[in-house]
């Protein structure tokens, strides 16, 4: 009988400490992202934390302004927008507009459900009459407190 010859697997070859470091630690690239990261979050923190500490907490001031009118089938759209300049958020936030020009002044009221401190909501009045032929006075008539 003819003997073959055994083969041996070839042996496994360990790797070196400097092979082995290498692929344990996390590329350059990923701690540049590591601590960019970090630094956003500390920033927003600190910012949140400040806001909450000492941040202004003055009543809502708010001031209504003009944006467009557009003409309806049904009158005229008097869009407005409101904004608080005030350091705290204010609800329920009654807008009115007056036109006066010929005849009788006209009214025309909206609520703003909310807005934020340092914030802009907008809404419309609605009026028969074209806002932009007579003198319109728009204001901010009361609010309900937030907290």
């Amino acid at each position: 009988m003819a003997t073959t010859p055994k083969t041996r697997p070839p042996a496994k070859r360990k790797p070196s400490a400097a092979g082995r470091a290498s692929r344990d630690e996390p590329p350059l690239l990923e701690w540049i992202s590591a601590a960019i990261g970090l630094a956003c979050a500390l920033v927003a923190i600190g910012f949140v934390g400040w806001d909450a500490l000492l941040g202004e907490r003055s009543p809502p001031a708010v001031e209504v302004r003009l944006m467009a009118v557009t003409p309806t089938p049904h009158g005229f759209v008097a869009e407005v927008e409101a904004i608080n300049h005030g350091g705290s958020p204010a609800a329920q936030v009654a807008i009115e507009g007056v036109l006066s020009g010929e005849g009788e002044p006209e009214t025309a009221q909206a609520t703003l459900d909310y807005i934020p401190e340092r914030s802009r909501a907008k809404g419309g009045l609605v009026f028969e009459h074209d806002p932009r032929a007579g003198r319109l006075v728009l204001r901010a008539k009361g609010f309900a407190d937030v907290s």
